[in-house]
């Protein structure tokens, strides 16, 4: 229901858009052999992401920014989305109970079906009641050139069990048809179609001789 109603939307369509920017922009104003590190690397994932998001959500005006407890988020309907950088091929071993207040929080987020929803993040405010906020995992390596986008519900695993109530992959493949790109119409010739044809026959080439 979740993953069907954004997909329709364009929303998961313009969240894997603001990935592939980000990612390189980032790889491409940072390298290691000027000196960049695994943390530099992290901090401009995270900065540029959040830029990049802002950029493809500014002109939809059923996406509003909606930031939780500081943290970055964006919102379609009831759905927030936060972001989480994971060690790339790592997704599934998300560890919550070690993550940040405001993680920890969401991951213990009830059902979608239970009507209790808001989030106690004892650090403030509850958070506004009938929001679901998600997750989206994303990472990425250098070399070769590869990128992981995730969208999920996190849950609870401090029992050491699977991080995910469920968790799916952003890809050509699983997103298809982007929605927010609106279909050309192809330009009618001018002339009917009942017309024949306009013969066409290729020029023979004269050569000209030289003394």
């Amino acid at each position: 229901m979740v993953w069907g109603e954004l997909l329709a939307a364009g929303f998961l369509h313009a969240l894997r858009e603001a990935h592939r920017e980000a990612t390189l922009a980032v790889f491409g104003g940072l390298s290691r052999a000027a000196g960049f590190k695994e943390r530099s690397f992290g901090v401009g994932a995270f900065d540029v992401l959040e830029s990049q998001l802002d950029r493809v959500f500014e002109r939809d005006e059923h996406v509003v920014r909606d930031d939780l407890n500081g943290s970055p988020g964006w919102r379609y309907g009831p759905y927030r989305v936060l972001t989480k950088r994971h060690e790339f091929g790592a997704v599934r071993a998300i560890r919550w109970d070690r993550e940040r207040p405001t993680k920890q929080a969401v991951a213990r987020q009830g059902y979608i079906e239970d009507p209790q929803l808001s989030l106690d993040l004892g650090v403030g405010p509850r958070d506004t009641p009938g929001v679901v906020t998600l997750v989206l995992a994303h990472s990425a390596s250098e070399e070769p050139l590869e990128m992981e986008l995730f969208l999920g519900r996190p849950r609870w695993n401090a029992d050491g069990g699977t991080a995910w109530h469920w968790v799916k992959e952003l890809t050509d493949e699983a997103l298809g048809r982007d929605p927010r790109r609106k279909l050309v119409e192809r330009t009618m010739p001018l002339w009917g179609g009942d017309e024949d044809d306009v013969p066409m026959r290729l020029r023979e080439e004269t050569s000209t001789e030289t003394a």
